[in-house]
């Protein structure tokens, strides 16, 4: 939510409010970008007064000690096309502008003047990435700046931004001058400022010295207590709005007597006075808050996020549970749960309700924590901010997350990439209803296609996401992670003192997908060091990549004592080690000190551990195989460009591409599909077969009639006008039987004509623009059955080459590709290199709604298209900003 200031008149013409953004600093604190307007000139006096006499003279070569009243208006009034000036506010204030003047043609001036005491903050990398995005959008490739030599912080923000700079020394002064196209130079740069920054946010929150809790006594009393209780070193104030005193805290009556700064503020007053309340903590320095009060999906969400942006801190809320943070060094629990067990694992959900839920699963599975954060349903703060921080938190070695809604869903995919490369990423249910937060539903009209939750789940898994559908399982998979090493393949041996349940577990893991060994049924009456010794032996066959132990105690102690010899031999083992324990005692297993490294994983039955060592297992294989590379493919981008950019602008709407529109589209990509010639008449088809020298195909491509299984829709292998005649007569009595016309109205099945192709397997490859993820490619079989038993596969863009063979090895009529019985098989390289120009042709053109080759015909030695279907809506040339905004 923009906040607006009282005096804001109307929007001045041409007003780009698209360039407005609430963004992070590199210190962790927020601001508010935005265009300036005519009204702003007591801003920029204001700010101007603030800024020292030296950044005046690095800014203007010259003492310029006041802006004049021309010198205001001529800053402030801007035509948003030629020139145009970016400001930073925080608190209604500003803190810094930067504007460019356009020169000539596509090349600009651009400068900045940063307040004193922001410098250092990032600001100057911020307002360069916004102007250039901007400058891009008026068709503006290049800037320039002149730079006084002393001021080498001004040269570094464009030398370090990534571009291709060039600089003079001419008379006395740094002449820059520099391309700002994005390059992946310059992205690379973009996203690592935007981790460090939005890291630094979450890092900011979890280490609080002054907290301080407003609300009714009763209801922040929990929290007082919970924050006391955990150790939390810092100090501790209450601001009481029901005059009652809140026990065992400092409590005063307004927040005007509490002293500054304020790090943390945890808020719970009605929603009608949160705008109030975000003020005042601002003022007094808050970084940070937490706002127990309101529902979700509630108007209140948009003031909090609104304000908290616009005043420089970040909010959790309405509707959070809070913080907690388990390091020794910052003791924080600012929740009313029990302090959680130490440990590496970091926890995260949105509401308060799951905060409950995920906060005492924890203490039952005796998890130990790193940090927890309840976000809120529609918060500032979001799982990507989150992630950012996890990845650099030397505590945090499993990340868990628990979603509703994701904030920015390909945003979300290229942080958890990265993330589940270093360290895994365990997700909670992500599928089902995992878009956007605060996004109304599309219309049941829409033209947007829409991702199968199927395809969702294909996405997570592509980026080594863990997916959990049971929170159970979610801390099953936690321990295993936090407490083992990853195993380094699916072979599991089972140890146990029952040969059933070594028979059941055996089966068992060979149905969830592991590699089970000869089991080890030892006697009933063993004791706990022979169960240890067997361990220990199985841990050092090289055969064996993890072990599992199920211990059964009937009567005696067996399960406590075989359970204190595994503890031991778990702390020195390279190999995953877990155990189940089946006894009455009900002992008391639980470990105590800090959770991590080396402790044993327990469960309560076999079916758990293997379902948590099934999912490590897939993870460590896929974080161990090679990610393989995005290949370099010839293609004329430019000319595809074009061809878009002339459908939309004879259809503004957008549409289906004609058959030569799609066939020159896909040519740009390297894409040969077969031509297909629509024919009215029988005639005309003959002319058209003659044409081709015959051996020709005639088929419906209408949806009413072809793709059905059991109607003569498609005919091969004509070779003279009689044998078209009859199957051009066939057509005719299928549209007559199907109601569709008349014998006379066989041009209803929108007949083609195409040359025959040598046989092979029919495929189909699709591309469709998630309105929320972007492009979805799929690979299935061509076909009704295919569609109705799912056998379809999924992967997102970008493609390397694992990912594309990935593909065709998934599907579960991959056998027909590679040679079934006595059949040859395909060519399946150039299966995947056709995946690979469909990823490329959907990732480099968001306008591409939907694409449809079918079939594909993939033959031993090629793959022919003899069908495609591409639609185009209007949207934006490139689908990420190249900016960083929340």
């Amino acid at each position: 939510m923009a906040v607006v200031p009282a005096e804001e008149s109307a929007l001045p013409v041409g007003y780009p409010a698209e360039w407005e953004a609430d963004v992070v600093l590199s210190d962790g604190g927020t601001a508010r970008l935005r265009p300036i307007r005519p009204d702003d000139g007591r801003l920029l006096t204001d700010f101007y007064a603030r800024v020292s006499e030296e950044s005046k003279f690095l800014r203007f070569f010259a003492p310029y000690p006041v802006l004049s009243p021309r010198d205001v208006r001529r800053f402030t009034h801007v035509d948003y096309v030629n020139r145009a000036a970016l400001i930073l506010t925080v608190r209604d204030q500003m803190i810094a502008v930067g504007r460019f003047d356009r020169l000539e043609n596509d090349e600009a001036e651009v400068a900045f003047l940063v307040e004193d005491s922001q410098q250092g903050r990032g600001v100057g990398p911020l307002l360069l990435e916004h102007l250039a995005e901007a400058a891009r959008e008026r068709g503006i490739t290049r800037f320039t700046a002149e730079v006084l030599p002393q001021n080498r912080a001004m040269v570094r923000v464009f030398t370090d931004a990534g571009y291709r700079v060039s600089r003079q020394f001419e008379d006395g002064v740094v002449m820059v001058d520099f391309p700002i196209l994005p390059t992946d130079t310059s992205v690379g740069v973009m996203e690592r400022r935007e981790h460090r920054a939005e890291g630094n946010s979450i890092r900011r929150l979890l280490t609080p010295e002054r907290t301080v809790l407003l609300g009714p006594a009763g209801r922040l009393q929990p929290f007082a207590d919970s924050l006391t209780r955990s150790g939390f070193t810092g100090e501790l104030v209450a601001v009481s709005t029901d005059e009652q005193p809140v026990h065992g805290v400092t409590t005063v009556a307004s927040i005007g007597e509490v002293e500054d700064p304020v790090d943390l503020a945890v808020v719970a007053v009605p929603e009608t006075e949160l705008g109030g309340v975000v003020i005042d903590v601002a003022h007094h320095g808050a970084k940070g808050m937490l706002v127990l009060s309101g529902s979700r999906g509630n108007d209140s969400s948009g003031t909090v996020v609104g304000l908290a942006r616009a005043y420089g801190l970040r909010a959790l809320g309405p509707d959070t549970l809070g913080l907690v943070n388990t390091d020794d060094a910052h003791r924080l629990n600012a929740t009313p749960a029990p302090m959680p067990r130490t440990g590496r694992v970091g926890l995260f959900c949105q509401s308060a309700a799951v905060g409950v839920v995920l906060l005492s699963a924890a203490l039952e599975h005796n998890v130990g924590i790193s940090s927890f954060l309840s976000t809120g349903a529609y918060s500032d703060v979001t799982g990507n901010d989150v992630m950012q921080f996890w990845e650099d938190d030397e505590r945090t070695s499993v990340c868990l997350l628990s979603l509703d809604k994701i904030g920015n869903p390909r945003k979300f995919t290229r942080i958890v990439r990265r993330l589940s490369r270093r360290k895994p990423v365990v997700v909670f249910s992500p599928s089902r209803s995992l878009r956007p937060a605060g996004d109304v539903a599309l219309p049941e009209t829409s033209t947007h296609p829409v991702a199968s939750p199927q395809a969702v789940d294909s996405l997570f898994r592509q980026s080594g996401v863990i997916v959990c559908e049971r929170r159970d399982a979610m801390y099953d998979v936690a321990k295993l992670l936090s407490r083992q090493p990853l195993p380094a393949g699916p072979r599991v041996r089972v140890i146990t003192n029952d040969a059933t349940l070594a028979a059941q577990a055996t089966a068992a893991a060979a149905r969830l997908g592991l590699t089970p060994q000869e089991p080890v049924a030892l006697p009933t009456d063993v004791d706990a060091a022979t169960i240890a010794a067997e361990a220990a032996r199985a841990l050092d066959d090289p055969t064996t990549d993890s072990v599992l132990c199920v211990v059964v105690a009937v009567v005696d102690t067996l399960a406590s004592e075989a359970h204190h010899r595994l503890s031991a031999l778990a702390d020195t083992t390279v190999k995953p080690l877990v155990g189940v324990f089946v006894d009455f005692a009900r002992v008391a297993r639980r470990a105590a000190g800090p959770d991590g490294p080396g402790q044993l994983p327990t469960y309560r039955s076999y079916g758990d551990a293997l379902t948590a060592l099934n999912a490590v297992s897939a993870y460590a294989h896929w974080r161990a195989r090679d990610p393989g590379a995005v290949p370099m493919l010839e293609l004329e981008v430019d000319d595809a460009r074009r061809i878009v950019h002339d459908v939309l602008t004879d259809s503004p709407e957008g549409r289906t591409l004609t058959d030569d529109e799609s066939t020159a589209l896909l040519r740009a990509f390297g894409i040969r599909s077969v031509p297909r010639y629509r024919v009215r008449t029988l005639p005309e088809a003959v002319a058209v077969a003659e044409r081709l020298g015959w051996d020709v195909v005639l088929k419906a491509t209408s949806v009413s009639v072809r793709g059905r299984p059991d109607l003569a829709s498609v005919h091969r292998h004509l070779d003279d006008a009689e044998e078209l005649a009859e199957a051009w007569a066939d057509l005719g009595r299928l549209v007559s039987e199907l109601e569709l016309g008349t014998m006379d109205d066989q041009h209803l099945a929108e007949p083609v004509i195409q040359a025959m192709m040598p046989a092979g397997v029919a495929l189909a490859v699709r591309s469709l623009e998630d309105p929320d993820y972007g492009p979805v490619i799929s690979l299935g079989l061509a076909g009704i059955p295919s569609d109705m038993l799912g056998d379809v596969v999924h992967r997102v863009p970008p493609l390397t080459d694992a990912d594309a063979a990935a593909m065709v090895r998934s599907l579960k009529a991959a056998p027909l590709l590679f040679g079934l019985g006595r059949s040859r098989g395909v060519d399946v390289n150039r299966v995947e290199e056709l995946l690979h120009r469909v990823a490329e042709m959907a990732d480099q053109l968001p306008q591409l709604n939907e694409v449809v080759l079918t079939p594909c015909l993939a033959s031993v030695r090629d793959v022919a298209v003899l069908g495609a279907r591409i639609s185009v809506l209007p949207t934006r040339e490139v689908r990420d900003p190249q900016v960083r905004a929340l």
